[in-house]
């Protein structure tokens, strides 16, 4: 197993050593033992059997649901992460592989760290990041939600842009999950600010893609995660790209990562700021008289990347943020169905990738969380590829699912 590969040192066991004497014919006199050999230590791993078997039912009910209503013929799968924000222990990783030939499903833990997805909306409170790092916006800043266009190219919009312009601030432009917002701010990162039909100036396209992305990297959006397994993707973040590709950048649909990426991502903002590797190995143990679970050798301490390059002030809207998308009382609010039976109080980021599969539209619908929002103690990401059902919140309600079934096992407060 990849388990098995990065502890392959800790886990095999020592050979014994003997000294053999031979007599001048080569007959052996004598045998002398140099070293015994010794057992292989062992791992205890941060997850725990029954919640990682509960998240995997929850993603095989609702993909099956998904399945007998003609919405995932396409899909490839689906995949949940769920892990300690403060210490970055992964709770469960779990992933369904739906084979689009022969329908089969099988598990498939390893996708969540091998798999690329495009994320979709899910990224802007780390594009509001991008925005007060390179200064293209300050604090709660308004702007207008509008159709923003080029001579002759077809409008970027909102969701709700069809309802009028409207004057949002950065914490609606998460709650309202604004795409015009965020193409504006990547606009005045590259020095030049919207208005109808402008004249395109690409002088700073490759600096300001290069700040978006770092500012992404900050969370674990296309960098290495860290994680104690082998062959980790870092995500799919071509050096080859247009302008298009940047101002979509900016709300998430050029760019693609692994379900763990997501996870800490969400981690990150739970914590305030820090972005801590995941780990799946609790402890390393030696042997017992009987070969089990021996004295404990070595503890696998929070492994602290870095900090997040973002004020107090700036962090508390995104998590504000992230609590209105699931709490907010307008009629533009975007995760309100993450409430509906929720256990504890759920932060989240929703998002809706557009896709094709079969030669229909597909969504990828996503949703980055953690909870409780007031004392963050699991985040989770979930992400459900190439759906039909274009208004589809299945992923909404696989990720109030998890984190009610860790409260009812693990009760948090």
């Amino acid at each position: 197993s990849y388990l098995e590969k990065q502890y392959e040192s800790t886990l095999q066991g020592k050979r014994a050593v003997k000294e053999i004497n031979l007599d001048k014919n080569g007959n052996m006199e004598s045998v002398k033992n140099i070293f015994n050999g010794s057992k292989g230590n062992n791992l205890k791993l941060t997850t725990d059997l029954a919640f990682q078997n509960g998240v995997e039912d929850i993603l095989r009910k609702y993909f099956s649901a998904e399945l007998a209503s003609g919405n995932a013929t396409y899909s490839e799968g689906v995949y949940a992460v769920a892990m300690n924000p403060k210490t970055g222990a992964i709770l469960a990783m779990a992933g369904l592989k739906h084979d689009t030939n022969t329908g089969e499903l099988t598990t498939d833990s390893l996708g969540t760290i091998m798999n690329n997805f495009v994320p979709g909306s899910v990224v802007k409170g780390a594009t509001l990041t991008a925005g007060w790092e390179s200064g293209a916006i300050t604090g709660n800043q308004v702007m207008t939600d509008q159709p923003i266009s080029f001579g002759g190219s077809s409008a970027i919009t909102s969701w709700f842009t069809q309802y009028g312009a409207r004057q949002i601030t950065a914490l609606e432009a998460l709650e309202y999950s604004s795409n015009t917002y965020m193409v504006q701010l990547a606009l005045n990162m590259m020095g030049t600010p919207y208005t109808p039909n402008m004249a395109i100036d690409l002088t700073n396209l490759d600096s300001s893609m290069d700040k978006l992305r770092k500012a992404f990297a900050q969370y674990g959006l296309g960098a290495s995660t860290g994680i104690d397994l082998p062959s980790e993707s870092e995500g799919y973040t071509p050096k080859k790209y247009t302008f298009a590709n940047y101002l979509t950048n900016a709300f998430g649909q050029f760019d693609n990562y692994t379900p763990m990426q997501l996870a800490q991502y969400a981690a990150t903002v739970a914590n305030g700021g820090t972005r801590i590797a995941p780990h799946l190995v609790e402890g390393i143990y030696d042997n017992n008289e009987t070969g089990g679970l021996g004295k404990l050798i070595e503890s696998k301490s929070t492994k602290e990347l870095n900090k997040v390059d973002i004020s107090k002030e700036n962090m508390d809207l995104i998590r504000q943020g992230f609590y209105q998308v699931v709490h907010g009382t307008s009629g533009f609010t975007t995760g309100r169905t993450l409430s509906q039976g929720e256990a504890v109080p759920i932060s989240a980021k929703t998002g809706t990738a557009e896709t094709f599969a079969g030669g229909k539209e597909a969504i990828n619908t996503n949703v980055v969380a953690y909870a409780p929002s007031n004392n963050p103690q699991i985040a989770v990401a979930v992400v459900f590829p190439h759906n039909t059902n274009l208004s589809s919140t299945v992923s909404h309600s696989i990720t109030r699912d998890i984190i009610n079934l860790y409260h009812q096992q693990h009760p948090m407060n």
